[in-house]
Parts: structure tokens; sequence; C-alpha cells
């Protein structure tokens, strides 16, 4: 009697979905296929055997219904005879019927019969696997005794034979098992036999075999949505709605293996209610997947690797299969809910297919989908994606690909990919020619986020005399970083065989980088047979008014200048010093907010970008730019966040910048050990000869100055003098070493030789100078008699507040008065390199202010100037009132006092404050 039903199955730890007798009908019963497998045993039981047949597609759950039902049979008393079909073992005669036997505990005669019988079938050679020739090339004698022994076994108890992927079967096995199936109608002997839903003709030609006589059928299907949410249910423990019902069953298709494995992610999870692809689901498809035949898994994989190119003669050119095996093989895919309409159901599962091949074969995979997509005029970046995962060296074909995929990457901003390009594509660049491009390209790429890893593949290009590179600034660029002048002027002299690259923009980029760095360019910067006249070109002639920065001091000219190169430069490897002169220029000009808004930008530009090098750069400047300003604390954040962006043999010759910075801002807050501790940060040789090197002597001397080693700190000025002048930078503004000696000269008591060196800074310096003036001007007011004290003072600090160094002008200007010279006094706050700075703006502690009544003048009382000093330079009050001997409260009641009497709204506003007020009572 045939029975029809159609039955979902969804009972803790089953994985089967539904099953079929017959013609199935749309009827869904939970655990109704175990039921009917004990229904079916019933019937064997009483005299009735049976073959029951249990399919499905891939990964239903076949094996876990024999694995439930098997134990139940044992425990009524039937002896278990189960084995498992296996690739490997498709060529041993007899392996199967082997299992049956062994995996069961037989009387040792029978035992010793099945021996003997086996070992006849053993000696036969094993023929091809031809389904349709089976029977007839069976060896009758053996066949028939195995048969004879396994239905003797029936007489004593019932007798249950399970075989789980009957298609992996020998063939001596399958024609034992068929001679059996038709002798067992008066026997107590259950057949289980399992076979995945017919894919290929050979598959469904060994189903038709045992389909042709007597049987039964139980097929399972996919969990239907209510079956799966009973499932999910009852594995949570936890009732499961319908929104995550309904995404299991989209991410799974209903496929058992695949709902059990996002259950088991689920759990682990924080059970948000959104299904997760995690490892159990990634182990479950690779594991289906290893345990199947080769195709399948190639298939799969090459799915996995189209993504949308999904026709079937595509994958299967891919997969190295027909177009027949590659239709079989999705549907095996599909029918294992790793597919929907052809395509994975998820990306997770689509990377597990590829990852889970073995690594010889993915490759294989990945150089015949490189070639696929080259002969379908795919992307560069395309193919050489599947050229890099392949981890094998290129073929040739591949190295123009693997380049400009490489530009394309670099031009993305993706480093990473772009340096492996090209990587893979020097190991099978054939010539020369090809070889250096590739090793100028990787360095250039490279030293974005290593300038010490770039020079590596610089070496070949720096001592092959027949290079020039495609790119020709790479060298160039180097050379700047490292401080190498001979190797720029190499790098320039080689620009002018490439004038096709070499135009007046790139000429003016590379003209204000060598000013960046060496502060005069001896080297003659300028495109090869440029007809148009240097001060026709808009380029030529910004760039030469933006260098002047340097030498006579920011002026509206500069800060135009500035602007433009500020709004018409992209942030590049070219353009790096360029953009960042402009920025100085700015800050210079007393426009420091302008000036950190340009850093913050193209500091947040180069980190998105991941361009680590660049970054830092700007960073480091940017720290100094904010110390200029007074803020301290802020600068020395920014300084050390700039150093731990590269490591200290990538930073190069611009190590100076950060460094420079913490010796300047620690100097003025009086943190003599962390200053000291920078000096002992190494540095390259060849940084003294830039003027990032320079202006870090300059900042180790007036450190030395500081804490009164004033002799140091001369050895510095005197050193940094004799490398400006060796290098015929005299005239550079920023680097005033005549104020500097004349300021350790006033020290010594040698008032002749420091006014004498002011007198002389004075005389050299331009009206736009402001800097440099200031310099003179307080040296010389120092100096004056008490009647034009003031009058210098006031031009000094009228000159530091126009250059927007808040800094200098909080920390050098003396007192009206004072006796000179007058060593430091490290009793008062180290604010300043001089004693009682700012005292113009104070005056005596009187009662009214002790009792904490705010003077009629408004000027600050001695205390309260300390004070204000040190939480100008970012200290904490519990920092103050540890350095001034007096209580965190009290610091609290003199800032409340100072904000009332200077009429602001906090510390923020202090360094300006006080600056002004300095050249108010000066002026």
């Amino acid at each position: 009697m045939a029975v029809s039903m159609n039955l979902a199955l969804a009972a803790p730890g089953c994985a089967c979905a539904s099953l079929t007798i017959g013609n199935p009908a749309n009827v869904s019963v939970p655990d109704e296929a175990l039921t009917v497998l004990r229904e079916q045993f019933a019937h064997s039981e009483s005299g009735a055997g049976r073959l029951v047949l249990v399919t499905g597609p891939a990964a239903s759950g076949k094996t876990q219904l024999l694995t439930r039902f098997l134990p139940y049979a044992a425990e009524s008393g039937a002896l278990i005879l189960h084995a498992t079909g296996a690739p490997d073992e498709q060529r041993l005669n007899a392996g199967i019927v082997d299992q049956l036997f062994a995996n069961s505990a037989l009387p040792t005669a029978v035992a010793d019969q099945v021996a003997a019988v086996l070992s006849l079938v053993h000696q036969a050679p094993p023929g091809e696997h031809q389904p349709g020739s089976q029977v007839e090339a069976a060896p009758a004698v053996t066949d028939s005794e195995i048969c004879r022994i396994l239905l003797g076994l029936t007489r004593t108890q019932p007798v249950v034979i399970g075989v789980d992927d009957l298609h992996f079967a020998d063939e001596s096995s399958v024609r034992i098992l068929l001679r059996l199936q038709r002798r067992i109608r008066s026997s107590r002997l259950l057949m289980l036999v399992s076979h995945p839903d017919a894919a290929g003709a050979a598959e469904r030609q060994l189903l038709g075999l045992f389909t042709r006589v007597a049987h039964d059928h139980v097929r399972l299907g996919p969990l239907s949505a209510p079956a799966l949410g009973q499932l999910a249910s009852a594995l949570l423990d936890e009732p499961v709605d319908a929104e995550l019902t309904g995404r299991l069953h989209e991410l799974s298709g209903g496929s058992p293996m695949l709902v059990n494995a996002l259950l088991e992610d689920y759990r682990r999870s924080e059970r948000d209610g959104q299904p997760v692809t995690g490892p159990a689901f990634v182990h479950a498809v690779s594991t289906f997947l290893q345990r199947r035949e080769p195709p399948l898994h190639q298939v799969a994989a090459a799915i996995g690797m189209l993504g949308d190119e999904l026709s079937r003669d595509t994958i299967a050119g891919l997969a190295g299969v027909t177009e027949d095996i590659a239709e079989d093989m999705t549907a095996v895919l599909a029918g294992a809910g790793l597919l929907a309409h052809g395509r994975f159901r998820h990306a997770v599962a689509a990377a597990a297919a590829v990852d889970s091949l073995p690594p010889a074969a993915r490759a294989q995979l990945h150089v015949r989908a490189a070639k696929l997509k080259l002969r379908q005029v795919a992307p560069a970046s395309e193919v050489a994606a599947h050229l890099v995962a392949a981890g094998q060296p290129a073929p040739a074909w591949g190295v123009d690909v693997l380049r400009r995929a490489a530009d394309r990457a670099a031009q993305a901003d993706e480093i990473g990919f772009a340096v492996r390009c090209l990587d893979l594509a020097l190991s099978a660049a054939p010539e020369p020619g090809q070889r250096h491009a590739i090793l100028d390209a990787l360095a250039r790429i490279v030293w974005r986020v290593n300038p010490s890893a770039a020079a590596a593949y610089l070496t070949e290009l720096r001592h092959d005399p027949e290079t020039v590179g495609t790119e020709p600034f790479t060298l160039a660029r180097h050379a700047l970083w490292n401080g190498e002048a001979d190797l720029f002027g190499k790098a320039v002299a080689d620009l002018a065989r490439c004038p096709d690259r070499f135009d007046a923009p790139a000429a003016a980029k590379l003209t204000l980088a060598a000013q960046w760095h060496f502060g005069r360019c001896e080297v003659r910067v300028e495109p090869p047979a440029d007809p148009a006249p240097r001060h026709s070109d808009p380029w030529r002639h910004t760039a030469a008014a933006l260098v002047g920065m340097w030498t006579v001091g920011s002026s509206d000219a500069t800060t135009a200048s500035a602007e433009q190169i500020l709004r018409n430069c992209p942030l590049a490897d070219i353009t790096l010093e360029s953009l960042l002169t402009a920025i100085l220029a700015l800050a210079y000009d007393n426009r420091s907010k302008r000036a950190e808004y340009w850093c913050a930008m193209l500091s947040q530009q180069a980190a998105r970008r991941g361009a680590v090098a660049w970054q830092a750069l700007i960073d480091g400047v940017w720290s100094g730019i904010v110390v200029r300003r007074g803020d301290v604390a802020q600068g020395v954040t920014r300084a050390h966040a700039a150093l731990r962006l590269l490591d200290t043999q990538s930073w190069g010759v611009s190590i100076s910048y950060p460094l420079t910075t913490l010796l300047v801002a620690n100097t003025a807050a009086g943190a003599f050990d962390a200053a000291a501790a920078t000096l002992r940060e190494p540095v390259p040789d060849a940084m003294l000869g830039t003027i990032g090197g320079l202006r870090y002597l300059r900042a180790r001397g007036q450190f030395h100055l500081a804490t009164d080693r004033v002799l140091a700190a001369i050895s510095d000025f005197q050193r940094y003098r004799r490398l400006m002048a060796r290098a015929k930078l005299d005239h550079l503004s920023l680097l005033p070493w005549r104020t500097d000696l004349a300021e350790a000269h006033l020290r010594l008591g040698h008032l002749v030789a420091a006014r004498e060196l002011a007198k002389q800074q004075l005389e050299r310096c331009a009206e736009t100078d402001t800097y440099g003036r200031g310099s003179a001007l307080r040296i010389l007011g120092m100096l004056a008699v008490p009647a034009e004290r003031p009058i210098l003072l006031g031009q000094a600090a009228e000159c530091f507040k126009r250059s927007g160094d808040l800094l200098e002008l909080a920390r050098k200007l003396k007192v009206p008065g004072q006796e000179l010279p007058q060593p430091v006094d490290q009793t008062e706050p180290a604010l300043v390199g001089a004693p009682k700075a700012l005292r113009v703006v104070s005056a005596p502690d009187t009662p009214a202010a002790a009792s904490g009544e705010l003077p009629e003048s408004g000027v600050l009382t001695e205390a309260e100037l300390r004070v204000a000093q040190l939480a100008a330079l970012g200290e904490t009050n519990q920092q103050i009132g540890s350095r001034l001997f007096i209580t965190v409260s009290t610091v609290e009641q003199h800032l409340t006092r100072v904000y009332r009497k200077m009429r602001i709204r906090g510390r923020s506003q202090l360094a300006e404050q006080l600056a002004s007020s300095v050249f108010g009572a000066a002026g």
C-alpha cells in the first residue's frame, strides 16, 4: 500500500525536514519521518521485510534520521548492521558489506563464515563503476553466500541494515544489496539506504536499480517556516518571533544543516533578534563541501568567485567541468540551501566555499578566474585581485594588469592592495625597464605609510646609472625626506630627461619642497625647454612669493600666495611641503586660527587616506603652531601623537619638527626633565643640515640657556650659525642667531657684545620680518636706559604680536627697571627664560587683594600673575599649587580674580590676554 504524505520535521536534535512515501501531499507533521521508520521496522519485525529508500537534497538530514532511528531499533532487540559510503572506498570490493559485518557483534561462527566469503570477494579485481552492468558482473556464488548469511541472521532476531550515502558504494556491495532486496519480503530484515536527490546520470541510474522492485520511499525536504520556528524555539529555549524565523529561513533556505549552524551562532551572540553568520555557519558550509565529491566543491567555489557572472558556461569554464556537471552541481547546492536563484544566499557562504578549497586548488581557480575576467575585459583591479589571491608567481601576461590595478588602487588610497599588486608584478617583470618602473612605483606608494621601507625599493634605482624613474619625483622625494642634498641634485638632473612630466607646476612644488628642507635650492629646479618667461608663469610667481616667507618674514604677498597654494594644491607626495610652507606663512602672519584650520583638514585627509607619513609631518608642524600661540599642553600632546605615528627611522630628518616642539614647550613650562628626555631621542646625522635641524639646535640652545648652562647654549647657537653660513642660509628670518647669542652674552654680562649683535640683527631685518625685529628690539630694550626701555620693549611686543607668537611674547619680554644681566631665578614660575616676565602688568600684593576684593586699578598682583602665567601654559590647578606651594583652593581664588580683572571667561583666553596686557603696558 502506498502512503502519500509530505511531512515537516522540527523536533529537537533532528535535522530532517519533510518526507514522501509515494506521491507527496502537502502535510506538515513534526517528527513524522522517524515515526514512519518505526512503523516500517514494526512490519519487518513481524516477518514482512522492507527496503526503505531515504532521499532528499544534500544536507537535508538523511544521516541524522538514520542516526536517530538505529539506536531505537537496537533497543527494540534488532541486530544493527551499519555502513557509510565514502568516495575513497568506491574502488574497494565489497567495502560496504565489509563495514556492515565489521560494525556489528556477530556470533563467532557467523563471523568466520563471513570472513571466508569476503576473502574470495576481495581477491576479484574491481571493475569500473558502471551501474548498468553491476548485476551481470556479480560473482553469483559469493553474492548468494553473503545473502544467505544475512537472511540466516533474521531467523534468530530482527536485523536492520543501514547504508548511508549509497551513491558512494562500491560495485560489489551494490550487487549484493540488490540481490538481498529481492529476497527480504518474508524475512525480519529492514534495509534502510540513504541517497541524495540524483543530480547526475550515474546517480539516477543507480537509484533506478533500487526503485525497480518493491520499496518504500521517504523523501526529506527543507524545513518550512513554521517547522523552523518550532526547532529554533526548542534549541534556543525561548520564543522566536516571526521576523527572526523569516531571516533564518531566508539565509538557510530551510536547510537543517544551515539552520542548526545559524542557531548555534545566534546562541553565542547578543541575541538581538538578528541572525549571525559566524564560525558555526562557516564551519558547516566548509565541512559540507569538503565531504562531497570534488566537482561540487569546485563549482561552489567558482560561483563564489564569480559574483554576478553566473552563466552556466562561465561556471563550467572556471570550475573545469562540463556544462552538464556544472548544472547538476548547482542544483545540489541549491537543494542544500546554499544558493537562491543561482547565487549564494550570503557572502559569508561564498567566501567559505572559496577558502575551504585546498591551497593548490584554490590558487588554480584564482588563476583561471583571472584569465576568464581578462577575456571578458573586466577592470584590471578584478583581474589583479585573483592573481594576488592565487599566491603564486604572476604569469607574464599579468604584469601590465597588475601595474594598472596598482595605479588605480593608489589613486583610491588602497595602499595595501597596490603594494601587493606591484610586489607580484615585480616577481614576474622580465625587462629592466619594467622592473625599474615597478620599483619606482613601489617606493612612491610605500613611502606614504613607511618611508624607511620605501628606501629598500630605491636601492637598485639609486645605484643604476641608466635608471630614469617613470615617476621622476620619487628619488627627489626620498632625498628631501632624508636630507640627502647630493641625491636630490641627481634626481633633479634626471628630471631634465623627462620633459613630458616636468612642467612649471611640478617645478614650483619641488622648489617649495627643497626650500622647506634645505632653506635654499642650489640646484636649478626648472622644467626643460620651457619657452615661457619666468615672470609670466603664475605657478612660478606664486611659489617665489611664498618662498619670501623664509627670508623677509610673512607679508600680505606671502599670505595671499599661501592661500592660493592651499586652495589649488591637493594633498600628495610632491605637494606636502608646499602646503606646509603655506601653513607656516599664515601662522607667522598672525593667522594661527587659519593655519590650524588647514592643519586639521589636511591631517584628517591624510588619516582618511592611510598616508601615515603625511599625517605625521602635518601633525608635527601643527604642534609647533599650537605652542607658538601659547597652548603649551596641547602642543606637547599633539607632538607626542605625531611621533607615535612613525618609528624613528621612518621619520627621517622631519623628526626635528615634533622634537623641537617638545623642547620649546617643555622649556617654556619649566618641565626641564621632559626637555632633557627629548634631547636623548636619536636623530639622523643629516638632520642638522636642514631647516628643521637648525630649529632643533636653536631650541636646544634655549633649553641650555633656561637651565643656566650658558656656555652650552652659546655652543649650540654658534654651531647653528656656522651651519647656516656654510649653507648660505644667513638670510633666514626664522633663525635669528644673532639675538640668541646676544641673550647668552647678556647672561654672562657681555653687554657690548650683546648690543652689537642685536643691532646687526635689526639692521639686517626686513620691515616684514616681525619676528626677527621683535627679537632684536627685545635685547636692545633690555640694554637701554630706563627712560627708553618701555618704548623698545613696546615695539618688540608689537612685533611679536603681529607675528602671532604669543609664547615668545610671554617668554621674552623683560621688566623695565630690572638690573641686567641677571641669572635665571628658579624660584620663580618657569614660564619664562628670564625672571619676572610680564610683571609690567602686575602690582604688589595689597591688603585688598589678599582679602579677595578687586583693586580699583584692576591690575594683577604678583601672586595672581604667577598663577595666571602657569595656567596660560596649560598646567592644572593641582600642578600650579604644587609649584607655588599653595593650596588648590588658593589657586582657584587667584584665577577667579584674574578672570574678573581681565574680563575673560576662562583660561583658554589667558595666553592672548596676558600678551595683550604686556603690549599695552610696554607701549
